[in-house]
């Protein structure tokens, strides 16, 4: 009886000791690929972010310093892109922006503390369009530099 009772003591041990081996080792493997997944680049809101980056610096000096107005049937806000980085929205609310890596998307802090990205898909004389984070990138929005 003894014999037994010991058998089933140390079977019991050994049962606790590897249930407790397969939940550690669940969480380090829970730890780690919860690790890599936040990893992401804090830069992008969207995997639908389709940026191009081919935009030129003499592409992007066309942006600066004129007063864009919306194409848009139903209006829009009139954007003017300092070339000092302020963002003048409706001609008197002002934010700031910069290029993210000098490339195509613009990072956008607005009047209110808002932060956004337009992603510029044409830069032109007379145009622009881009592409909004706010709308997850599915909208295009044109302007050009006259009424």
């Amino acid at each position: 009886m003894q014999i037994q009772l010991r058998t089933a003591t140390f079977g019991a041990h050994y049962f606790e000791y590897q249930m407790k081996k397969i939940v550690l080792t669940l969480f380090v493997a829970l730890f780690v690929s919860g690790s890599f997944m936040s990893c992401k680049d804090d830069g992008e809101t969207s995997t639908t972010n389709t940026s191009t980056g081919k935009l030129t610096d003499s592409d992007k000096k066309k942006l600066y310093d004129k007063v864009w107005y919306s194409t848009s049937s139903s209006g829009g806000i009139e954007h003017e892109f300092l070339s000092d980085n302020t963002l003048r929205l409706s001609l008197s609310l002002e934010g700031r922006w910069y290029w993210q890596n000098n490339g195509d998307t613009m990072n956008i802090s607005d009047p209110s503390g808002s932060k956004y990205k337009y992603l510029f898909t044409s830069i032109t004389d007379h145009n622009i369009s881009f592409k909004n984070s706010v709308d997850n990138y599915a909208g295009t929005y044109t302007y050009k530099d006259s009424k």
